[in-house]
């Protein structure tokens, strides 16, 4: 039977065979897991050496043993609640699948399963069939452009960047000083200053067309931070600069607005005829507009202007039965 090759797993069966009498050999111990003699010696010495179990080779019985019981193996002790969380935060790994980042968590949980005990009361099986996790679509990322993109960010290194702006199209190559990386909805962005500007701008990173790691370092501003830089989000949009919207909501949708946080510091305000305003802070409007046009009648904008204008024109396009040009 296929074993799982990880070296805890390994660790953990090694010591519970020494611990009870079996006197496991690499010879043995190796053709059961599927390994080689030279994995299992590695095994061995890295208990001795590094977790300073007492071990001592027996040669009439050609095998290992403790030469002390009141050595343990470090481990953990895992609750049925705390199994539960764990098997279900896995399940969970299912939004980030075409990530780059996925492999690494996959990576972590097994590690975390490696150290669960043998025998569990809770079938995982039974655990998956209850719970789903859904996102919405997004734009797949190249683990080379994800691999690059991080390195500069960790060591403070400019990138030479080929962007694709919906607006504009694909630009040319550019520095852009690495500042934060956040997901944002599912969608991973880069947060970074280009060459001779100040602003901070905002990259999906599912939109770069090509990056290179300089060997030019930057420092990091004083005056970044990038809590207050996502403070505002709404929706995929952040930024330092923040409108106020106020929205005016019909009573008849009012009790699936007072569902939600649509917004950090939002303020309700309720009106006598049942009719709801909410007020709220967001870095950009188009977002905002794409999500009040969602309410459709059920919504009126009493602030920002921008808001109202991009509404009413788009009304009035849908009204005409044809396609707004820029």
């Amino acid at each position: 039977m296929k074993r799982n090759k990880s070296q805890f797993s390994r660790l953990l069966e090694l010591d519970k065979r020494i611990r009870h009498g079996q006197f496991p050999n690499c010879l043995n111990f190796s053709a059961d897991w599927e390994v080689s003699q030279k994995t299992v010696q590695r095994d061995i010495d890295y208990l001795r050496d590094s977790l300073n179990a007492p071990i001592d080779y027996d040669r009439e019985k050609k095998g290992f043993y403790y030469t002390t019981t009141q050595w343990f193996m470090p481990s953990i002790s895992v609750s049925e609640g705390d199994l539960i969380s764990i098997l279900v935060a896995e399940k969970a790994l299912e939004q980030y699948r075409g990530t780059p980042i996925a492999a690494e968590l996959e990576r972590v949980f097994s590690k975390i399963t490696d150290l669960l005990p043998d025998k569990i009361t809770i079938r995982p099986e039974l655990i998956f069939n209850k719970f789903s996790f859904t996102t919405p679509p997004t734009r797949a990322i190249d683990m080379e452009t994800w691999s690059t993109v991080v390195r500069g960010l960790v060591g403070q290194k400019w990138l030479s960047l080929v962007y694709r702006s919906p607006e504009k199209g694909i630009t040319p190559g550019r520095m852009v000083a690495p500042l934060h990386m956040a997901n944002l909805q599912g969608e991973w962005y880069l947060f970074g200053k280009v060459e001779g500007e100040d602003r901070v701008r905002q990259f999906s990173i599912g939109r770069i067309q090509s990056v290179k790691l300089t060997a030019k370092s930057f420092e990091m501003p004083a005056d970044f931070d990038a809590e207050t830089l996502l403070a505002n989000t709404f929706g995929r949009f952040a930024g330092n600069h923040s409108h106020t919207v106020r929205l005016l909501f019909d009573k008849e949708v009012a009790v699936w607005v007072l569902e939600k946080q649509w917004g950090p510091k939002q303020v309700i305000r309720k009106r006598k005829n049942g009719d709801i305003e909410l007020s709220f802070s967001a870095a950009g409007v188009y977002e905002v507009f794409r999500w009040v046009m969602a309410w459709g009648r059920w919504v009126k904008v009493l602030a920002p202007t921008e808001l109202k204008r991009m509404v009413d024109d788009e009304i009035t396009a849908m009204c005409k039965g044809r396609v707004k040009r820029k």
